[in-house]
């Protein structure tokens, strides 16, 4: 299965299936993250998830903090286990 990698980018996410291969990007919420990752049917629990270098230096890639991108990724895994089905 191919790998993800969500990277940084002027105050927003962007989601890679792939290297090279972006399916969305300008990511600003975790309600849009999870709609993306369920779209494309990304399981974090069965797909590798990778964070580019820019994940770990997000205040210079338009975010306030160098953490608030992780936190904004880690809000929207957040949400996706809330509103996962049990089946």
């Amino acid at each position: 299965m191919t790998s993800v990698f969500i990277d940084a980018d002027n105050g927003g996410l962007s989601i890679y299936e792939g290297a090279g291969n972006l399916i969305a990007e300008g990511i600003q919420t975790a309600k849009t993250f999870k709609y993306v990752m369920d779209d494309h049917g990304i399981d974090p629990d069965t797909r590798t998830i990778y964070f580019t270098s820019s994940m770990d230096f997000a205040d210079e890639n338009g975010f306030e903090h160098y953490d608030d991108a992780k936190i904004l990724a880690s809000e929207g895994f957040k949400l996706m286990s809330m509103t996962r089905e049990e089946g």
